[in-house]
């Protein structure tokens, strides 16, 4: 199964990906953590990026939407190769949908984010943690170019615009780690029959 956790900056993806990987391990399944961007020279590149300030040009957006759509390449195998097993999980820290919420501007269409990722497998879950960017920032180090309140704002709306989707549930990332964990286990465990 590959399950994605998706949201703005500063929504606790990351902390809750530790937590899931815990869970799931103590449930007897073999999980394996993704990060986009990855460790691939690809990644290292959009990471450079990302502190770039000029990063939310028109021309640098949509280079940024080029290198991730690279960039999720690399992990394709892994991804239909976990798909296929019922003792494995693949928890992700981001897909394809993340570029269709942040990157945002005219320039670059919904239509053409998903023609430049139709090769990547969908996922089987994703979970889209829910925070108020005002919230988000203070949570946030603020050391990347997106992490500022008006483009978090365009980007939450474009969360969810994704809720449309199958197998796309939003989750309030307001309260406690430990509700908003127990919240995303029980989403999991429906999906796994667990």
């Amino acid at each position: 199964m590959y399950i994605v956790l998706e949201g703005i900056d500063g929504v606790g993806k990351t902390t809750h990906i530790t937590y899931l990987n815990q869970w799931l391990e103590s449930k007897g399944y073999i999980v394996e953590k993704l990060v986009e961007p990855t460790d691939s020279e690809i990644g290292k590149l959009i990471r450079k990026q990302l502190s770039n300030p000029e990063i939310i040009t028109d021309t640098n957006q949509q280079i940024l939407s080029l290198l991730f759509a690279a960039d999720r390449l690399t992990l394709k195998k892994k991804i239909a190769n976990t798909k296929k097993s019922k003792e494995r999980i693949l928890i992700s820290d981001r897909s394809f949908y993340s570029s269709i919420a942040y990157q945002n501007n005219e320039s670059i269409s919904k239509d053409w984010i998903y023609d430049i990722n139709r090769y990547m497998p969908r996922p089987d879950l994703t979970i889209i943690l829910d925070l108020d960017p005002k919230d988000a920032i203070r949570r946030c180090d603020g050391t990347d170019t997106f992490e500022n309140i008006n483009f978090l704002k365009k980007t939450r709306n474009g969360y969810k615009k994704l809720l449309k989707y199958p197998n796309t549930i939003k989750i309030d990332a307001t309260p406690s780690k430990s509700e908003v964990q127990e919240e995303i286990q029980k989403v999991i465990e429906e999906k796994l029959n667990i």
